[in-house]
């Protein structure tokens, strides 16, 4: 989409920017300086007073058309973006260029307030719909979706390939956090990204104010992040050096995964599997433990495709790829038929378990990521 790139540099050229605004944000809260207390400042919507952090920046994309509240006079600014919304403000905000065929949606039907902002961002390549042929125009959006969904709208330039701690290479949108992160859209929370995290509003105001003044962002990418380390208490058996052998990484990754498998029946969790578990030795099948193992793991490595899966959230084939570390880990003691015994415990079992374990913070982290 290069002719947005033409038409973004225009824009910008046009656009006054509020001398009173910072556009460099701190973990996504934009740092407006403060309202001179002898000035009236307009307020447009009255859920924005003048003390906002946003007040500014969405007063400036109200004023040049861009944005909209409701009827009752209201932003709803910390309510979460829905997709129709966003469809409508790259509509509003670029000339969308058709690479495709129009689809219709079968949610979206002609007679749909936002039926034309659909049609444009689906031909233009930036948003599609879903296997079913749905757009779900309601549907909230994650961070890593508008940053994808932002980056192909504008077809920005990587300027770094640094990651993210939460954003490793082999995340599906690696590359469109960074090309965000490092021309200034989008922040982070210190090494951290938070890709899952619902974008509001007020938040995706700022990341288009931010795109459309791009040459007035200064924004480096993360430069050597903090290493990822492991929950307080767990993962603490092996050093870091054992960590990169083989064997040890297979043995921390196998008894990691007894979380999701048993030799038992799969909704039952026996004392006998309580007893033996030690947060110390393993630790709970958490992003934050998954990533700091990641820093060992040999490259290219079967044990590194299982750890990526299940960095990414996939588990489908969690009973093999138990028997897999097993196996790697003794390969002459590993049972041949350990694909009989071994299963995929339920949820409630598997709550049961990390509850007993790890203990009610560890289960709220889990019903959080997964």
């Amino acid at each position: 989409m290069k002719n947005n790139k033409l038409w973004l540099a225009s824009l910008s050229a046009l656009i006054a920017i509020p001398s009173a605004v910072y556009v460099v944000p701190v973990n996504d809260h934009v740092e407006a300086a403060k309202v001179d207390e002898n000035t009236s400042p307009e307020v447009v919507f009255k859920d924005v007073p003048s003390n906002n952090p946003y007040f500014e920046i969405i007063n400036e994309m109200h004023r040049l058309g861009y944005i909209s509240g409701y009827p009752d006079g209201t932003f709803k600014p910390t309510e979460n973006i829905s997709r129709k919304h966003v469809a409508a403000l790259l509509s509003r905000v670029l000339p969308l260029e058709s690479v495709r065929e129009a689809k219709e949606f079968k949610d979206v039907p002609k007679t749909h307030l936002y039926y034309d902002s659909i049609q444009r961002v689906q031909r233009a390549g930036i948003m599609t719909g879903d296997q079913n042929g749905n757009f779900n125009p309601e549907a909230s959006l994650t961070r890593a979706q508008i940053a994808k969904v932002i980056d192909l709208a504008f077809d920005l330039n990587v300027k770094s390939n640094n990651d993210f701690v939460d954003i490793p290479p082999t995340h599906w949108a690696n590359e469109h956090v960074m090309a965000v992160y490092s021309n200034g859209v989008m922040t982070g929370y210190g090494e951290y990204f938070k890709p899952n995290e619902k974008v509001t509003r007020a938040q995706y105001a700022i990341f288009l104010y931010n795109t459309l003044n791009i040459e007035n962002n200064d924004q480096t990418a993360p430069a050597d992040p903090p290493l990822a380390q492991p929950i307080q208490g767990q993962l603490t058996y092996y050093s870091e050096a054992e960590l990169r052998t083989t064997h040890a990484m297979a043995v921390t990754m196998y008894i990691m995964a007894r979380q999701k498998v048993t030799m038992n029946e799969p909704g039952v969790v026996t004392d006998a599997e309580l007893y033996f578990q030690d947060p110390g030795i393993a630790g709970e099948l958490s992003e934050q433990n998954l990533l700091y193992l990641k820093r060992f793991v040999e490259k290219g490595s079967e044990i590194e495709q299982i750890l990526d899966k299940w960095i990414n959230g996939d588990f489908s084939d969690i009973v093999w790829d138990y028997i897999a570390l097993v196996t790697i880990a003794d390969a002459d003691g590993a049972a041949g038929d350990l694909d009989v015994f071994v299963k995929k415990r339920t949820k409630e079992a598997e709550e049961y378990y990390i509850n007993e374990v790890f203990g009610k913070e560890a289960l709220k982290r889990h019903k959080e990521q997964y």
